[in-house]
């Protein structure tokens, strides 16, 4: 067996991808180093680096686009520029990155800083200035080169845990190119490769090694490192890496497998399309991971998953040895320092396997073909490459419930597909139903609703899932509290919070008023919290404090209490 051309043209011309099994240098030596500016940026904290997560880390339907750097478990740690540059896009959310900075520089890169806290000095009141405007705390601005610029090492922001964040910490990331928006198109690189001072003088560890028979169930190697399989089969490695000041489990830099002393595959991400990021499902044993978050890489590849970060391969990275014979599999798992983990493993190869056929279905699907499917109450259309490879959808219809499964491949679908569902709910109006996606844990159903359109007695929703969905109504207004404040008592606080959140189709938008006038409430995803500064906008004696808060199919909460100063 011997190494494709593709792979030989790819690692000598190819700068994201560096093999020291295959040229021979040393393990810390990385191509794409020199077409990098060292020492332009630097550390956006004041503290050391300690990362809690690596670049390109596996997560469920994305790589992780940059590095997240610990900030001690606390909020406003200061945040400076990773150079000089110009302010050149603000985005405010309460879920994904929260409160996010772009910062353009003259050699065409973009870093990028999320989870804030809050924004310093002018660039805060430009945000604040912007959201009034708006009469919103969801916000995008981008901000031309002269509005606000910025020098290298000033502060720009406080670090925090806004959005979608499991904990404060700073997420941060170095972009090239991209449009007006500086997402669509751009290339997220790693930033530890632009020379930033970095500690790691620790080993990965490989937590576990899988052999995927084809047609057969996974087989876990064990300590003994041998294991027989039949026919075919391909390879899953769960690895992780640590350095000084990092958390224990993070992503490790690069996989390497060896078939008796050769390469056979070489897995490693210096940089990635952000428009494709979701493509990380097709690299991995997506069930497992779903189950339990151990990122299995495996060796086999998807012909609908192709871009710069995919793995290098022989063939399609399918293990086909004779039977009978006997092999050693060598594992090498690196990190952005060279530090490696080693690993091999025997496999002894018996008969091929006849259980590998996939079994016949109704409606087979070519991944780089449209799809359409019309039973009694279901509809779904596919584009072109929703799949990552041929399968055969299961789809059935029973009245208001429909499942969408494919038999071949469990991997979630790359691109959003229509689903519509043809039906009605007794006595609910159209406009409150929704289209929802049923799981169920210990015998109890949960529902998770999407945008609905509705035309023709047909509920049509744009969704990323299979599974089994069905109809429900949503006729339920949000419900909205006051956590910190009382009807009529004297308020000891200065920032006022309530819990707002809504039982299905989610909450769409809300407003608060004081005394008659839009204030600026921030919404918390995680806790569905909102939070509203109250100083200097308080007066003595009584204030009118009003929200009105609407959920995507219209039903409205609009409640007020009286706040005694």
């Amino acid at each position: 067996m011997k190494i494709t051309y593709k792979l030989l043209i790819f690692l000598i011309v190819n700068t994201t991808i560096y093999s020291p099994l295959l040229s021979g240098e040393g393990l810390g030596v990385r191509l794409s180093a020199q077409e990098l500016p060292q020492g332009y940026f630097r550390n956006p904290l004041g503290s050391d680096i300690g990362l809690s997560a690596t670049f390109a880390e596996f997560r469920m339907g994305h790589f992780h686009a940059g590095i997240d750097m610990r900030t001690g478990g606390a909020v406003d740690q200061p945040v400076y520029a990773a150079a000089d540059g110009y302010v050149a896009k603000v985005s405010i959310s309460p879920w994904g990155g929260g409160k996010i900075l772009y910062i353009k520089h003259p050699n065409g890169y973009t870093s990028v800083y999320m989870h804030l806290n809050s924004y310093a000095g002018a660039i805060g009141k430009a945000v604040l200035k912007e959201q009034y405007a708006q009469r919103n705390y969801s916000i995008t601005k981008l901000f031309g080169p002269n509005e606000l610029p910025v020098k290298k090492g000033q502060l720009v922001a406080l670090s925090g845990n806004s959005g979608s964040s499991g904990g404060p910490h700073l997420h941060f990331e170095l972009r090239r190119g991209g449009m007006a928006d500086l997402h669509t198109h751009a290339t997220t690189i790693n930033p530890l490769l632009f020379g930033l001072p970095y500690r790691d003088g620790i080993n990965p560890v490989i937590r576990g090694v899988r052999v995927y028979p084809e047609g057969g169930e996974p087989i876990e190697v064990g300590k003994d490192n041998a294991v027989t399989v039949s026919g075919p089969f391909h390879l899953g490695v769960y690895a992780t890496d640590a350095a000084e000041g990092s958390t224990a489990k993070n992503g490790p830099d690069r996989v390497e497998v060896l078939l008796d002393g050769t390469p056979f595959f070489v897995y490693t991400t210096e940089r990635f399309p952000i428009d494709s990021s979701r493509m990380v499902n097709a690299l991995l044993d997506y069930p497992l991971f779903a189950r339990t978050r151990q990122a299995y890489l495996l060796t086999r590849a998807l012909p609908g998953a192709e871009g710069p970060w995919i793995p290098e391969r022989v063939d399609d990275g399918i293990f086909r040895l004779r039977p009978g014979s006997t092999h050693r599999i060598g594992i090498r798992v690196l990190d952005i320092k060279g530090n490696v983990a080693e690993r091999t493993i025997t496999v002894t190869v018996g008969q091929t396997s006849q259980t590998g056929q996939t079994p016949p279905g109704p409606l087979p699907v070519k991944y780089d073909q449209p799809f359409n499917c019309q039973l009694s109450t279901l509809n779904i259309q596919l584009s072109p490459h929703t799949l990552y490879a041929d399968d055969r959808l299961e789809c059935t219809a029973k009245g208001n419930t429909v499942t969408v499964n494919p038999t071949v491949n469990d991997i979630p679908p790359h691109v959003a597909y229509t689903l519509g569902i043809k039906g009605s709910l007794p006595g609910v109006p159209t406009g409150k139903t929704v289209v929802v996606r049923v799981t169920w844990r210990g015998g109890s159903a949960r529902h998770s609703a999407y945008k609905t359109t509705h035309a023709d007695g047909i509920h049509t929703a744009q969704v990323r899932d299979w599974g089994e969905f069905t109809l429900a109504a949503d006729t339920t207004a949000p419900t909205v509290r006051p956590v910190n404040f009382s009807e009529g008592k004297p308020l000891k606080v200065t920032t006022l919070r309530l819990k707002a959140g809504d039982d299905l189709s989610g909450i769409e938008t809300y407003h608060c008023f004081l005394n008659g006038s839009w204030v600026l409430a921030e919404y918390d995803g995680k806790t569905a919290t909102l939070s509203i500064d109250a100083r200097g906008k308080l007066q003595a004696g009584r204030n009118r404090l009003r929200v009105e808060v609407t959920d995507a199919v219209g039903n409205v909460t609009d409640l007020t209490w009286t706040i005694q100063k």
